[in-house]
């Protein structure tokens, strides 16, 4: 059984420092880096953590190897440790991607595509997630003022927001079967994770609501690289996180 500080290798053990080193923590949105090493297919040494089952929060032995505790780290060869998604995918394209598997000519559309999984995306998936803590942490008959407060939130600010970025998002991939066209591009890789998110959650219904986006998301979870990842990983269990 893996513990929090078990380590698994992608080939075998032991550690490889020739080799990056993920540093995956479960339930999290490392998730989609440990996708992009699969689809690279290249050797790396993979660290499994896992959250608190009280707090739901990283173990202190994460912040260990960032000063933030948190996850994805990539610990390269060349580059030092890096921390943050989009960077990380970064890097990983640019030196290990040899063969073009990722589309990354136009790079200006998949910055543009990548920041708003980020900076739009995600304080509206944060306003979502602490508004769900919030609710489940109290007690009746507190409870019920919070849920009224959560369920306006929703409806008037993050629902209509995370809609109206969904709708884009939509127009954005067209009839392609991916963000980068007949390849799959940095984008593809950094928005699953809000999409997953919030289908998991049950937050909207994608399936339903946005046809296009949630065959591109059942493309995805076909992948072997992704069902590999799911495999390797400890754990992608969003709904309750």
């Amino acid at each position: 059984m893996l513990t929090s500080d078990s380590v698994v290798m992608s080939s075998v053990a032991p550690v490889n420092s020739e080799l990056p080193t993920l540093h995956h923590l479960n339930n999290s949105v490392s998730q989609r880096i440990l996708w992009l090493l699969e689809e690279l297919s290249i050797e790396y040494n993979l660290k499994l953590y896992s959250r608190d089952p009280i707090t739901l929060r990283a173990p202190p032995s994460l912040a260990t190897v960032s000063p933030l505790g948190k996850s994805p780290v990539l610990v390269t060869t060349d580059k030092g440790t890096l921390t943050e998604s989009s960077a990380i995918a970064a890097y990983l394209l640019s030196k290990f991607d040899s063969k073009d598997l990722f589309e990354r000519t136009n790079w200006l559309r998949d910055e543009m595509l990548t920041s708003f999984a980020g900076t739009t995306m995600g304080p509206l998936l944060l306003i979502e997630i602490l508004t769900d803590i919030a609710e489940d942490k109290v007690w009746w008959p507190i409870s019920l003022p919070v849920r009224w407060v959560r369920q306006a939130i929703h409806k008037n600010i993050s629902g209509p927001e995370l809609r109206k970025g969904l709708v884009w998002l939509e127009s954005e991939l067209g009839t392609e079967d991916w963000f980068g066209g007949k390849k799959l591009s940095r984008a593809d890789i950094m928005i699953i994770w809000p999409l997953d998110l919030m289908s998991q959650k049950g937050w909207i219904d994608i399936q339903k609501e946005f046809p296009k986006l949630g065959a591109w998301r059942e493309r995805v979870i076909e992948r072997p690289a992704w069902k590999r990842a799911i495999a390797k990983g400890n754990g992608y269990d969003l709904a309750k996180w």
